[in-house]
């Protein structure tokens, strides 16, 4: 719910979400051309975006950017520790059943590459995501004649995985209290009754809200009022200059 809230009440809520859409998109689809230390650059800046420009609690954007890393950290290792043809190549390496398995210095580059470029795709959607609400952004893709049915399921989605997220949090927290989590025994059998129960609560509280919506005349098509706002010809050729100055760093970095 953090997300939604803070893409309504940031300071950068006011800018044409087309601005936001062109930099975060243009700098999505530079990072897989950009080196690591451009990618590392990227990651900096989007740091320095959300939390000193558009004022999002930097508390709420480091516990954001670090949801990735668990799944980052397996496929790291993944990389990083490989079953080796060759000895010799291997900084480190171990005899397994008579396999060798170790680390190599192109599987430590791979791992940083792939680091870097995720981390800073990550912050790349994190800034479109915190700073424009998705009605903003359905509505620059409709502009765009994206087809409607994609972008009812994004909008219905998005709300359904907040339902589940509360629902989630409200039954762990009537368990918790119940000392449900105080053994490792009672905390397996308490998350088997909340996974069960979540897909009960979320699936009345989906019909709620659709019953909501019908209640508010929709009949299939999600309407929401545009906001009625300019696009700022200093702020797009500020994107630009960005974008050409980080082209330039990756050229640079790679002789």
């Amino acid at each position: 719910m953090e997300i939604d809230s803070y893409s309504y009440i940031n300071r950068m809520s006011k800018i044409h979400p087309v601005e936001k859409l062109l930099f975060a998109i243009m700098t999505m689809l530079l990072c897989f051309w950009f080196d690591r230390y451009t990618n590392l650059l990227v990651v900096f800046m989007m740091f320095i975006i959300i939390v000193y420009i558009a004022k999002i609690p930097y508390k709420v954007y480091i516990k954001l950017i670090l949801i990735p890393f668990s799944f980052l950290i397996i496929s790291v290792l993944t990389i990083v520790i490989n079953v080796l043809d060759d000895k010799s190549v291997a900084i480190i390496s171990i005899k397994v059943f008579g396999a060798f398995i170790g680390i190599t210095s192109d599987g430590i580059n791979t791992a940083f590459n792939l680091t870097s470029r995720t981390l800073a795709l990550v912050s790349c959607l994190y800034f479109l995501t915190l700073t424009t609400p998705i009605t903003d952004i359905v509505d620059v893709l409709e502009k765009i004649k994206i087809p409607m049915l994609f972008l009812e399921l994004i909008q219905i989605t998005y709300r359904l995985i907040f339902v589940l997220l509360n629902a989630a949090k409200e039954i762990y927290i009537s368990q918790d209290s119940r000392l449900g989590y105080s053994k490792v025994k009672n905390g397996y059998r308490s998350l088997g009754f909340l996974i069960s129960s979540l897909f009960v609560k979320s699936y009345r509280d989906s019909q709620n809200l659709y019953l909501a919506l019908e209640a508010r005349g929709y009949k299939g098509d999600l309407k929401v009022i545009s906001k009625k706002q300019k696009i700022n010809i200093r702020n797009c050729v500020i994107i630009f200059l960005i974008e050409l100055i980080l082209i330039n760093l990756s050229l640079f970095l790679r002789r």
